[in-house]
């Protein structure tokens, strides 16, 4: 049986005893309409229903978990599928539903002789039991009074038509008298028009019997590109005129309705967050599309999911759309006509959204000829019209990958130089399409011109959204390896070396970071550029940094402060004192932070370096924040992120607002601590960033000071999955200490003790000083909140020794005043 869905056919790319079957996703609305509905169907009150949506959205899937519904028990059940309709008899679902009817019957006084056979003149043998007389048949009294046909129909269907009908519907109705009934037609746009008619004559002559009839259909199937409409088009607008059916439409499943569907087709306890982003970008949300997909990556050794990092390195490049995906779609594209075949192939290539006056361009094609085109392929379903903004877009990503992939490379290349050549025309001046424009001179191949609008585009974007700088940059990095090798491409490679390595960095990629930033220190010394390699060895101090390790982050720090004093080496030395200070901080020597903090203030000015001012006012508000004075903590936070947002650096923004957040927390302002975080974590999300984790470790006190413990325990989960996947120690640190002050407070005595104690074990290999003292306190009170008062004691001098002697003044007072409570002359209160 299918495991979650509906697809093209039966062919599969794998025998369906290799397939378990997963639950259903998100389809509770339309099961709870459909049990309610059986409930009315039982007290007579007949339905038509009429389940759409695409192919592979799960309509057939509905109905296999609708079987299972408790209203369904006591219904009788009759199924027939439709095949394409110029290839098939006439009547074929009915004719299987009339097979089942007689099975049913079996050893009962029935009829034995199909009147369906009878229809398309074919003769059956005859058993032993007798053929009803026209009397045993509904009585025409009972057939409604009018039945809404076209004027062509009126006459050419004359009461002879009605009574054939009424014969052939008569097996159903005898089964009604056995109990309730539920009659299954799958791909109703199959159907051959006859059986299409008797489906319109019984929706008029349910509605007082026990009779669900319930058909599914796919929409975009209902174009065949003749000039003639599809059998089932007019019939469908009649039946909802006249609201003689109720509609269900089966639409994509959300994000994390596609992270369930994966976790349950790979029998994985959670979906990795990168592979889940590519697959629900892939296919929409569609999930046949999703299955197929991961069945192909199986199949093909791609992936692993029995080993432990099989989600780690997977190139997007190898998610190659199975066979079976592709012939849903193409066998749909031979109905266009041929203008509509040019536009389409030319939006593939195009990008997520095209408009009227592009294509008009690039094809040049009259106006008349693309409108028709343009309102064919939405007919049919392959794109939509975005309104507000004049353009159209594919229904599915997948809809636009099969068509590209189907092209030959020199039609690619040719149509990408034309796409580039309108595009140049008509923005070259406008900054947000020179990326678009170099996409397509670079697929297109000429690359000097790609070259210079790839440099201009990464240039536009470079704080403003990482993740297509990055984008831009490798295309520029493939172009300079390309070209003729000339001391100035030499020089631009490294260049772009440094800008990748720096890229990765702020989104938190540190293996591409360190792997990027050790060429462009190979390179510059080869090149002779000591001043590149200085900036080379401030990007890996501040990646060994992120992770914790402190000693080997100082030394390139350390190395890096011996750049050649030119133009351009005040940042660097500005950017290494800063990261010094902050290794200080962290270790809790604050007085040595504030003085290389100072130092990089100097040289941060003479560069007018608005981007380290910021970030060291945040900095500065760190220490502030760890020695107890928040005001002091969150006026130089507020004084970072001005600079910071002046700048157009959202990013390292982000970081203030979630410093503003933390401070808020430790002062029991819970609002105002949400408020703070969630313009973090939007900020960083909206500019690319996917390392918004420092907010969220925030949030995971927030939410148990909150009692939203399933939340908390859902973002710590995440978030060290995150961290394992970086390698970051100290967030694994912070993860676990602050989800364990949740769980203390929770009563789950035995999970916080371990949480607290792996913190504790972190923290004091990284030397952290300050956090070191936060695990010990917090160790200190679970201690005493389940009655071990030694140990709680134990925890919290060695937490206030900590404070006191790196000058956190705040927290010190806090632990003193705690120790005080618990003491009396003697012991314990």
């Amino acid at each position: 049986m299918a495991p979650s869905c509906d697809g093209p056919g039966d062919d599969r790319m794998f025998p369906s005893k290799e397939r378990a079957k997963t639950k259903y996703i998100g389809r509770e609305k339309e099961l709870d309409l459909l049990s309610e509905l059986f409930s009315d169907v039982r007290s007579g009150n007949g339905k038509l229903v009429i389940v759409g949506g695409e192919a592979g959205i799960g309509k057939t899937r509905l109905i296999e978990e609708m079987t299972e519904t408790q209203n369904f028990k006591d219904f009788n059940f009759l199924s027939g599928r439709c095949l394409y309709f110029k290839d098939t008899d006439i009547y074929l679902p009915f004719k299987e539903m009339y097979s089942q009817y007689r099975k049913l019957k079996k050893g009962k006084d029935s009829d034995t002789t199909s009147p369906f056979n009878q229809v398309s003149g074919q003769v059956e043998p005859e058993d032993d039991l007798t053929t009803p007389t026209e009397q045993e048949f509904v009585p025409m009294s009972l057939i409604p009074a009018e039945i809404d046909l076209d004027e062509e129909e009126e006459q050419g269907m004359v009461v002879e038509g009605l009574l054939e009908f009424d014969k052939l519907s008569h097996f159903i109705f005898e089964l009604l008298e056995d109990g309730p009934l539920c009659m299954f037609i799958d791909d109703l746009h199959w159907a051959d028009p006859p059986s299409i008619k008797l489906l319109q004559f019984l929706a008029g002559r349910i509605m007082d019997h026990r009779l669900m009839i319930i058909c599914t259909y796919r929409p975009e199937d209902l174009f065949w590109g003749e000039e003639e409409s599809h059998p089932l088009a007019e019939p469908l607008k009649r039946l909802s005129r006249d609201k003689l059916f109720v509609p269900i439409e089966l639409t994509k499943l959300g994000r994390k309705e596609s992270d369930i569907l994966i976790r349950n087709i790979m029998g994985i306890k959670k979906t990795p967050r990168s592979f889940g982003e590519l697959l629900f970008k892939r296919t929409g949300g569609n999930p046949f599309f999703i299955e197929e997909i991961i069945y192909s990556l199986i199949e093909r050794g791609i992936i692993d999911p029995t080993l432990p990092d099989w989600a780690e390195n997977l190139d997007p490049d190898t998610i190659s759309l199975p066979t079976t995906l592709k012939d849903v779609i193409l066998r749909r594209i031979h109905w266009l006509k041929g203008n509509s075949m040019s536009v389409i192939r030319l939006a593939s290539v195009s990008g997520p959204r095209v408009t009227f006056d592009i294509i008009k361009d690039a094809l040049e094609m009259k106006d008349e000829d693309l409108l028709e085109a343009l309102e064919e392929l939405v007919q049919a379903k392959f794109i939509h019209e975005i309104e507000a903004e004049e353009s159209y877009e594919f229904e599915n990503p997948v809809i636009q990958e099969v068509i590209y992939t189907e092209l030959n490379h020199s039609r690619r290349r040719f149509l990408h130089l034309k796409m580039g050549k309108v595009l140049e025309d008509r923005y070259s001046k406008n900054p947000t399409v020179w990326g678009n424009i170099a996409n397509h001179y670079y697929k297109g191949k000429d690359l000097e011109k790609a070259l210079f609008y790839l440099t201009r585009a990464s240039s536009y974007y470079h704080q403003i959204s990482p993740q297509k700088t990055l984008e831009y940059l490798h295309m520029v990095l493939d172009c300079t390896e390309r070209l003729p090798q000339s001391d100035s491409i030499k020089s631009q490679h490294l260049e772009v070396l440094l800008e990748i390595s720096y890229q990765c960095l702020l989104i938190g990629d540190w293996k591409r970071a360190r792997e990027f930033s050790e060429k462009a220190l190979n390179l510059s010394s080869v090149l002779r550029k000591p001043l590149e390699g200085g900036k080379a060895k401030v990007i890996l101090a501040e990646i060994y940094r992120d992770q914790g390790d402190f000693d080997r982050s100082v030394q390139y720090y350390n190395e890096s402060l011996n750049v050649p004093h030119e133009k351009g080496s005040s940042e660097i030395i500005a950017r290494s004192y800063m990261g010094i200070g902050y290794v200080s901080w962290r270790k809790g020597d604050f007085p040595k932070a504030l003085e290389m903090f100072s130092k990089s203030l100097q040289y941060a000015k003479i560069e007018n370096d608005l981007n380290t001012i910021g970030a060291l006012y945040i900095n500065i508000g760190n220490v502030f924040n760890h020695r107890g004075d928040s005001s002091k903590a969150l006026d130089y936070y507020a004084r970072g992120i001005k600079h910071l947002e002046n700048n157009g650096n959202f990013i390292e923004a982000s970081r203030g607002y979630s410093n503003i957040g933390n401070v808020h927390l430790q002062l029991g302002e819970i609002d105002e601590a949400e408020t703070a975080l969630e313009k973090a974590n939007s900020m960083a999300r909206e500019k690319g960033k996917s390392d918004s984790w420092w907010p969220n470790m925030n949030l995971i006190l927030l939410l148990g000071t909150r009692g939203k413990y399933n939340e908390a325990d859902e973002l710590f989960e995440a978030a060290i999955e995150h961290m394992k996947e970086k390698n970051d120690q100290l967030g694994l640190g912070i993860a676990h200490l602050y989800y364990g002050t949740v769980t203390s407070r929770k009563d789950m005595s035995e999970e916080a003790e371990t949480l607290l104690l792996r913190a504790h074990g972190i923290f004091e290999n990284l030397g952290v000083t300050y956090e070191l003292g936060r695990a010990k306190y917090e160790l200190g009170e679970h201690y005493l909140r389940t009655s071990r008062f030694e140990e709680g004691k134990d925890y919290l001098d060695n937490a206030y020794v900590l404070f006191k002697g790196m000058g956190a003044k705040s927290r010190a007072q806090i632990v003193r005043d705690r120790l005080l409570e618990i003491r009396d002359g003697d012991g314990f209160i």
